[in-house]
C-alpha cells in the first residue's frame, strides 16, 4: 500500500513539473500552425531560435508589420489571429 501511494505521489509530481513545458510546446505549435501561411523562411528560422514564448514572437511580428505598414493596417491583421 505504501509503495502504491509513493508511486501515485511520484506520478503526480512528474505531471505537475511537466505541465508548464507541455503547455508551452502546445502554444508554440498552435502559433506556428496559425502563422505558417504568412511567415517567410527568415521568420521561421527566427521562430526556431526564439527564446521567449510563442505569443510574444507573434506580437513582435505584428509590431514589425505595424512599423512597416502603419498602425491598424489591414495587412497586419493576419498576425493578430496567432495571439488571440
Amino acid at each position: 500500500m505504501k509503495r502504491a501511494l509513493f508511486a501515485v505521489a511520484a506520478l503526480a509530481l512528474v505531471v505537475v513539473l511537466a505541465a508548464p513545458f507541455v503547455r508551452d510546446a502546445y502554444t508554440r505549435y498552435r502559433v506556428m500552425h496559425r502563422l505558417a501561411p504568412v511567415m517567410t523562411e527568415q521568420d521561421r528560422i527566427a521562430f526556431r531560435s526564439w527564446n521567449g514564448d510563442a505569443v510574444s514572437f507573434a506580437k513582435s511580428l505584428y509590431a514589425r508589420c505595424e512599423l512597416d505598414n502603419g498602425r491598424d493596417s489591414p495587412v497586419c491583421s493576419r498576425y493578430i489571429v496567432a495571439f488571440e
